[in-house]
């Protein structure tokens, strides 16, 4: 992109960006947040720090689940991304999640133990998830 705007060739490009001391970075995709996200996480942490010195195993007691959907058109490769910059900008990329399905997978974690895995094909409802 930058030879084609400037006119110059891909490698002379590469060139200038190693002279000025400029590296490449890649991003890092996270979730999106929603606003009430801050909240709901800061009193997650307060309950844990609060309730952690009275109930020493509360973290091996809680049942850890996460869900995630593997589609063709929902891969990011962050291999092929790069910024070049003097400094690591430490920038992320907010990646669409389960927004097209094509197979969901849950799991969960309780003490050592993994619990599932269980595959779901199709969209993921509120309605699928608790049956």
């Amino acid at each position: 992109m930058i030879s084609e705007n400037c006119g110059l060739s891909k490698s002379r490009v590469l060139t200038i960006l190693n002279e000025s001391g400029a590296h490449p970075y890649r991003s890092t995709p996270v979730h999106g947040l929603l606003t009430r996200d801050a909240e709901r996480r800061y009193t997650w942490c307060n309950f844990v720090m609060n309730n952690l010195e009275d109930h020493r195993t509360l973290l091996v007691d809680i049942i850890w689940t996460n869900d995630a959907c593997f589609s063709s058109n929902g891969m990011f490769n962050r291999q092929i991304v790069h910024t070049w910059s003097l400094e690591n900008p430490r920038f992320s990329v907010e990646v669409r999640h389960q927004l097209r399905w094509s197979i969901n997978v849950w799991c969960g974690i309780f003490n050592d133990r993994l619990i599932g895995k269980v595959f779901f094909e199709g969209k993921l409802t509120g309605q699928r998830y608790r049956v």
